[in-house]
């Protein structure tokens, strides 16, 4: 079965999906998800390792979940924005996390989580400003994820010729430049601040701040209540960075519709920067969502000031326990180290923010230590860590 998942909220376009896939695909099923109940990812984990594979968000979605797990091919229909999938359809992509289950693996050379089903390819149908490349490099990401095939990258009205948004090249290294007095730091992570591992970076990476005499200001998105002043803060600011996490390889889609509230012009000039981590140690994994950032500043109004990349945060939830706290320290006084050279130029288009993220991918004796002897150390981690909550069911069960 093939699944479509259509976030348009403008009419049924239900007969052009099927005129596009025709003999592509012979049972299609289309699931207009406008007319259901369906909220961001909030990042909590519950699907993988309290209640393992299904959401602690009970909304629509769980209907979709149960689709998704009789399907083979899944396709999503989507506007654009910033050349990019617009908020409403990267909201139904973050939401399939419960497809995969908390165990680690390398497939075809990449850190993974384990299937909790089976493989599932992936497309997209856009609407508007696509960026065809960047889209074409997502499902494939995407569809990797799941273990399957790339479908494609289709435009709703294939007769329309669209250039799409222009990927901006990475910032210019910086030398010399004035140090910065003041910082607007935005949280774009949807977790609530306590549980959020990007809020532990803005703290390591505010001390550094300090360190050299810098003041800075934070607002958390995850809490709609800040949005206003935050949209203000970002008018009228002139060193603006927003930190977040990798959320199916891209930016969260809360942050994604916070953006889509702001204006493309301003007043006043500003320089805008991002921080960007993820789970996984590997460097290549957040390189698309480095691309899609580097493109952001122009369209709204800002020049560039480069993205910090940096893997391996996952384990920074759970710093009470202090075996992971140890491990983690030197992680956080790394983010300490670039707010103090952040201060000090302004950039992350530094040397020292270009070494920052570490290996690009694990070297092959790193895989084959992990197969013959982290993997299980991993494992039993993470059913300590999975106890520790509450959870009842083994961590790669199939509630559907």
């Amino acid at each position: 079965m093939t699944l479509v998942l259509n976030s348009l909220e403008s009419g049924d376009c239900s007969e052009q999906i099927k005129a596009l896939l025709a003999g592509k695909d012979e049972n299609i099923e289309i699931v207009n998800t406008a007319d259901m109940k369906i909220a961001h990812c909030m990042g909590c984990n519950m699907c993988w390792l309290k209640t393992p594979g299904v959401c602690a968000i009970r909304d629509d979605y769980e209907i979709i979940l149960k689709k998704l797990v009789a399907a083979e091919n899944f396709w999503i229909v989507t506007d654009t924005k910033f050349g990019f999938v617009d908020y409403r359809g990267k909201r139904v992509l973050d939401r399939v996390v419960p497809m995969l289950n908390m165990y680690i693996e390398f497939r075809d050379g990449w850190e993974r989580h384990q299937l909790r089903y089976h493989p599932l390819n992936f497309g997209v149908i856009y609407k508007g400003d696509g960026n065809q490349e960047l889209l074409e490099e997502w499902s494939m990401r995407v569809a990797r994820n799941m273990a399957g095939r790339s479908l494609g990258v289709i435009a709703l009205d294939k007769n329309e010729v669209r250039e799409g948004v222009a990927l901006e090249a990475a910032a210019a290294p910086v030398e010399n430049a004035a140090p910065v007095k003041r910082v607007l730091i935005l949280n774009g992570s949807p977790r609530v601040k306590k549980n959020s591992n990007t809020n532990k970076i803005i703290d390591a990476f505010g001390e550094g701040l300090q360190q050299a005499g810098t003041c800075y200001d934070v607002y958390s998105l995850s809490n709609r209540l800040e949005w206003d002043a935050a949209r203000e803060a970002f008018m009228t600011s002139d060193n603006i960075i927003i930190a977040m996490p990798l959320f199916v390889e891209c930016l969260p889609s809360l942050l994604l519709e916070f953006l889509s509230t702001l204006p493309t012009e301003r007043k006043q000039p500003a320089q805008l920067s991002f921080i960007l981590h993820g789970g996984f140690d590997e460097g290549h994994q957040l390189r698309l969502g480095e691309k899609f950032l580097l493109s952001l500043p122009a369209q709204l109004g800002c020049s560039c000031g480069g993205v910090l990349v940096k893997g391996g945060s996952f384990l920074l939830r759970n710093r009470e326990n202090s075996y992971i706290k140890k491990m983690t320290d030197k992680m956080l006084a790394s983010y300490t180290t670039m707010g103090l050279s952040f201060a000090r130029s302004g950039s992350f288009s530094t040397p020292e923010a270009m070494k920052f993220t570490g290996p690009e991918k694990n070297p092959w004796i790193g895989l084959l230590l992990f197969n013959l002897i982290f993997k299980r150390i991993v494992k039993k981690n993470f059913e300590r860590i999975a106890q520790e909550w509450g959870c009842t069911e083994p961590l790669d069960s199939k509630p559907y």
